[in-house]
């Protein structure tokens, strides 16, 4: 039997965050209230259900403001207890709630992806052999560091075959101890040389793009160097024309194709805000949606839902709504239709600065605590050492 000793509040609490936690996961819960203007927790409730939370807050009648998660037994002991104040649906778990249903969204559509991906990349066509990468620097010379390497393992294995020991060929050579047992210890120098030429540079991701422009006729460095500047590269000119004047020479093939996205990296890229996308993601995200009509379709709405959080236009949200309903895409509408049903808190959660991420961050907190008295299931021992920390 859970004891449930209150703790005491420093003063009114206006503005509540609520959220649950695992006394001992999948058996035992609890509720943890903060007071979010405070930013300090005030009271644990036992269990996850309505009933303690009304009562709380049938105490409290000061509270003007709750920041919830969309659970219906908060939603409801909030509507019955405390019908003076404002119920703000957290925006964390309304992005969340987005990005689930977009999920099932691109895994009902993964087919289309598929279809495009084989027609664009046929499995018979022969690739082009792949570019050295890392060899080379990007204007196309060897680079000095490869040919050091090189050079080094040579040396330190003609005079380990001569009978040196490590700390004499250390001496002659001048080269730490630890890099000559390196040199020693590997007989093939491309073991070595694997970090070295995995190295990436500020070109990789938009060497796609290039060679993309390249085969459709734009020849010019300088206006492919302002495209991809716009697309967020921070090089020099000079970078890309020495590329373009390697694509001219056929020196350097093209990339290979990319392989088919997994669904959960479509999703990343969708829930994506698109100045934060590496221009391969652009590229792929482009992809998509020139695949699938509904995919396409998703992403103007998962854009247009972000903007309503962002911008706090929670008033924007039923035509937001319409426009869902307007496209064939069930888990969208299913969620759309959802919103409706917690529509005041949904629209005060787009509109208001206030979030349980304060709450998700005590609730962190609380978990340490209890890590502390090696996971012991006592509610009143740790709403005590909650009081006591702070």
């Amino acid at each position: 039997m859970l004891r449930t000793t209150a703790l005491t509040s420093p003063g009114p609490v206006r503005v509540l965050g609520i959220d649950d936690f695992a006394l001992l996961k999948g058996h035992i819960y609890a509720t943890l209230l903060v007071d979010l203007e405070a930013r300090r927790p005030i009271d644990v409730l036992p269990g996850r259900e309505a009933a303690p939370v009304a009562r709380w807050l049938a105490d409290h009648p000061e509270v003007q403001i709750i920041c919830r998660d969309r659970a219906s037994a908060y939603a409801e002991a909030a509507r019955t207890a405390a019908p003076q104040a404002v119920q703000v649906a957290d925006a964390w778990h309304l992005w969340n709630n987005l990005a689930k249903a977009v999920e099932k969204t691109v895994t009902s559509h993964y087919g289309c992806l598929r279809t495009a991906h084989q027609t664009t990349h046929q499995p018979g066509e022969p690739q082009p052999p792949a570019e050295p990468d890392g060899m080379l620097d990007v204007r196309g010379r060897p680079r000095r560091v490869v040919a050091t390497i090189r050079e080094r393992h040579r040396v330190v294995q003609e005079l380990l075959a001569q009978g040196r020991s490590l700390r004499g060929i250390s001496r002659d050579l001048d080269l730490d101890y630890y890099a000559v047992r390196r040199y020693a210890r590997i007989a093939e120098v491309d073991e070595l040389l694997v970090k070295v030429t995995q190295r990436r540079t500020l070109l990789d991701d938009y060497k796609p793009y290039i060679h993309q422009r390249f085969t459709q006729g734009c020849r010019n460095a300088s206006q492919l160097h302002r495209e991809i500047r716009d697309q967020g590269f921070p090089g020099d000119r000079s970078v890309v024309n020495s590329y373009v004047r390697l694509l001219k020479q056929g020196t350097v093939t093209a990339p290979p194709p990319p392989a088919l996205p997994k669904p959960r990296r479509a999703l990343r890229w969708i829930m994506t805000r698109p100045e934060h996308l590496r221009p391969d993601q652009a590229v792929g995200l482009k992809e998509v949606r020139a695949a699938c009509p509904e995919l396409d379709a998703a992403v103007d709405h998962v854009r247009a839902f972000g903007a309503l959080m962002h911008d706090h236009r929670g008033e924007d949200l039923h035509e937001w709504i319409e426009l869902v309903r307007q496209h064939d895409l069930p888990a969208l509408r299913q969620f759309a239709d959802g919103l409706l049903h917690d529509r005041d808190a949904v629209i005060a959660g787009l509109s208001s600065t206030w979030s349980s991420g304060q709450v998700e961050g005590q609730v962190t907190r609380v978990k340490l605590i209890k890590r502390k008295g090696y996971g012991r299931a006592n509610l009143d021992l740790l709403r005590r050492c909650i009081l006591l920390a702070d």
